[in-house]
């Protein structure tokens, strides 16, 4: 269980959080509010990449978190194989090729990671994240610019690879994730 209660957070003056409170048990959630409320300033703090300047983050000791941030992260000049390898040490090169291969073509496997569209991009950095040994999985906006197709296939990619793990979604479109638990922010 992650819990924030009465979280605030500033930038250069201007309130992003306010007393904001919210409970992240078991299961899935959607953290939603409009572009610039605060949902990826949330999971930073979650992270502990930012503090709080009033309240309180209560987390398990030695939670261990997988992230796709908003930004891809991935290793450029490095293939889409070792991308996820790289950072994935338990998953062996044939359970990395069987999930890259649900989310992406098999040609891609041997490219760079800069040679990709932005959207086969987005799929590596959620194929990565979703490996990663983890209690709880970030996701913030992973479903940004992909079809409806790859859109679907990525929920389910998800879904299947989630394996009990606490979610936590960030999304400006809740299409397909109508049954996450929604935390909205204000």
């Amino acid at each position: 269980m992650i819990e924030l209660k009465n979280v605030s957070k500033s930038f250069e003056g201007n309130k992003v959080l306010d007393s904001f409170s919210a409970v992240f048990d078991k299961g899935g959630y959607l953290l939603k509010g409009p572009s610039g409320i605060g949902k990826t300033t949330c999971i930073m703090l979650i992270l502990g990449l930012l503090k709080p300047e009033a309240g309180e983050i209560i987390l398990p000791g030695g939670t261990r978190f997988a992230v796709c941030f908003q930004e891809n992260r991935l290793f450029g000049k490095e293939t889409v194989l070792t991308n996820v390898t790289a950072v994935n040490e338990n998953v062996s090169v044939t359970d990395a090729t069987s999930a890259i291969l649900e989310l992406l073509p098999s040609d891609s496997l041997n490219k760079k990671a800069d040679e990709l569209s932005g959207g086969m991009k987005r799929r590596l950095a959620v194929v990565r994240a979703m490996l990663h040994d983890s209690d709880c999985v970030i996701l913030d906006e992973p479903l940004t610019g992909l079809d409806d197709e790859a859109r679907s296939k990525t929920i389910a990619f998800i879904r299947k690879h989630l394996n009990g793990r606490l979610l936590i979604i960030t999304s400006h479109d809740e299409r397909g994730l109508e049954d996450l638990q929604t935390v909205t922010i204000r």
